[in-house]
This record gives structure tokens, C-alpha cells and sequence, in this order.
């Protein structure tokens, strides 16, 4: 994990402001947006691991990610965990092994 400590740091400060500024979309959106952002993973992924001599790449694979897991976070009964780190809408969050309350989108 040692080696991923910048990852987990920045994915602990951009996964919340990607779910402040996602909250008001419908689901179906959002939705979307977790798709959108697992396709780019997919295909541009390994640049978090290994870098990329393009200037940018990393930065969009960051972006794709954090976003994505804001996403998944808003829509997933139970929030979104990745890399030992755990984001959802319940304000005192039990953690992801524990039960969660029904979602209720307005």
C-alpha cells in the first residue's frame, strides 16, 4: 500500500467533492456517469499504476476514477469502497461491512 499512499490521499479529498458537486443529478444520470468513468478505467487505467508519457493521461484516469466512485457512491445501496477507503450518502456511515439504510432518491 505503500506505494499507492498518493492515490488513496487524493481519492480521500476528490471522491467527496466529486459527490458534493454530483448530489442534485437523478440516478439515471449518475449511472452514466459510473459507466462513463469504468470505460475510461478500463481503457486508460494503467496509467495510475505506471505513469504515461502523454501529458494529461493520468490526470483524466484520476478524474475518471474519482468521479466514478463519487457516482457509484450516490446510486450503490451500501456506498462505494476502493483501496481500503469507503464513501456514501449516510452521514455516520457504519462502514461498508455493515448495514445500510434504504436509499431514498427525491
Amino acid at each position: 500500500m505503500d506505494e499507492n499512499v498518493v492515490l488513496v490521499e487524493s481519492l480521500r479529498l476528490a471522491v467527496p467533492l466529486h459527490m458534493m458537486i454530483l448530489h442534485e443529478h437523478a440516478p439515471a444520470e449518475l449511472v452514466r456517469i459510473a459507466e462513463t468513468a469504468a470505460s475510461v478505467i478500463g481503457s486508460q487505467g494503467d496509467v495510475l499504476q505506471f505513469g504515461s508519457p502523454q501529458r494529461g493521461e493520468a490526470a483524466q484516469a484520476f478524474n475518471a476514477l474519482a468521479r466514478g466512485l463519487a457516482a457509484a457512491a450516490l446510486t450503490a445501496q451500501g456506498g462505494a469502497t476502493f483501496m481500503h477507503l469507503h464513501w456514501c450518502t449516510v452521514p455516520v456511515c457504519p462502514g461498508p461491512e455493515e448495514e445500510h439504510p434504504e436509499m431514498r432518491h427525491t
